[in-house]
Parts: structure tokens; sequence; C-alpha cells
């Protein structure tokens, strides 16, 4: 990836193949998009842009949360920058929810949404197993051990053997650059999603084709997140 200046915000940015462009939004890893974007059903036949959010991999360290709306703002900050006037849009997580904004803010630049299991947050942090599980990650890192803290959400959130599975698939170093991220994570990104709402009145807004997607052995809330989506 390549550090970049956009609208004056240093982010890390990656572009390969040609095509249609597909830009993906990352959750909260930073490196959880990686193994899509070498896929030859894809690079073969779309532009694939990838980027990392403030705060995570090489891109401008945060000091204070950034709103869902600013960090769609600067989703398409790295669109305008790169010359793409419409794309798919891919986001995982946290970022099917900046995604989600974006179509919201300027649907003209969006051809279609994949969304990879997108945080809803009236969801997630009415669950009473995923609040336990936060309650002890946030404790974990308040005593200054972000690596536990973040291998305890990595667990709650993609399952008892993510790590085998992620060693396999992300690149090198992915686990240390996402403890590295600790404070992004715990200090700005899950204060900025806390208050994001998004309603029935709001999905009805987008018209696009929406690919609404699950993992098969996913946890109950994101289940409910999946269904909450198909329905609305």
């Amino acid at each position: 990836m390549q550090r970049t200046a956009i609208d004056g915000v240093q982010l890390e940015i990656s572009v390969s193949g040609a095509g249609e462009p597909v830009v993906f939004v990352h959750g909260a890893m930073g490196d959880e998009c990686a193994a899509v974007l070498v896929e030859p059903a894809l690079t073969q036949r779309y532009r694939l842009i990838h980027y990392h959010r403030r705060g995570w991999g090489e891109s401008e360290p945060l000091t204070a949360p950034l709103t869902i709306e600013q960090q769609a703002t600067d989703c398409l900050a790295v669109m305008r920058h790169l010359g793409v006037e419409r794309a798919h849009l891919a986001g995982q997580s946290y970022g099917g929810v900046i995604v989600l904004q974006v179509a919201l803010d300027a649907p003209e630049v969006v051809q279609s949404l994949a969304l990879l299991e997108p945080a809803l947050p009236a969801i997630a942090f009415s669950s009473p197993q995923f609040g336990t599980v936060m309650a002890k990650a946030v404790a974990q890192y308040q005593t200054g051990d972000k690596t536990g803290a973040m291998a305890t959400f990595g667990q709650e959130v993609a399952g008892a053997t993510y790590r085998t599975v992620f060693d396999q698939t992300l690149p090198l170093g992915y686990f240390d650059r996402w403890a590295a991220s600790a404070d992004t994570f715990f200090q700005h990104d899950a204060a900025a999603l806390q208050p994001w709402a998004f309603t029935p009145a709001e999905a009805a807004r987008i018209t696009q084709p929406v690919l609404n997607m699950r993992g098969a052995n996913t946890q109950p809330y994101f289940r409910e997140m999946y269904e909450t989506v198909q329905q609305w």
C-alpha cells in the first residue's frame, strides 16, 4: 500500500486490476479485505481499490473519534482522488456501516453495495453476549494489555480458531498491526459507532442493488444484523 495525501489527510491506499471500480472498506482489523483483493475472479474483471481508514496501518493517526459521516467523507475523497465517479462498494463489519452512509450521502457514486455483516450498533450494543465480551476486552485494554484485548475481541467475532484461519489468508504480521491499532479501536472507532443510527426509513432511501452476506457460522447478533438488513 502507498501512503498518499488525500484532501489533506494521509491515507494508505492500494489499487489493482482493471475494469469497473470496486472500493473495499475494512472493519475493525485493517487487513481483513486482503484475501479477496488477490482473487483472480476479481482482479481479472475489476479495478480493486482498498484503503486503510484513519488510525489503521500507516494511515494518519486519530486523536479523537471520527464520526461515521466523516469516515464516509474519507471514502468519497479516496474515490475522487483516483478519478472514480461511480463504484461498487464492499464493506466488512464496521466498513459496512461506512458504505451504507456513503450510499445515503452520495447515492450518485454508488453502483451497488456488498454488505459483509455490517455492524449495526443498535443490535451489537444491545446484545448481552457482545456486551460481556466487550467489557472484558475493555478491561484488558485499560490495564495496558492491548494484545490480549484485541485477541478477546477477535475470538468473539471471528471464532475460537480465527488465528489459524487468518494466518493462512491474511498478510504476514496482520495481528501485530491489529494490536498496534488498539487505541483507534477502543478510543475512537467504538465511540463513533455507538451513536450512529440506521433505520428502515433510511434503508428505503437506498435503491441500488445490495448483496447482503453473513458467515455460515457467525454469532447470533451478526445473524440478526443480516436478517434485519434483509427485511429492510
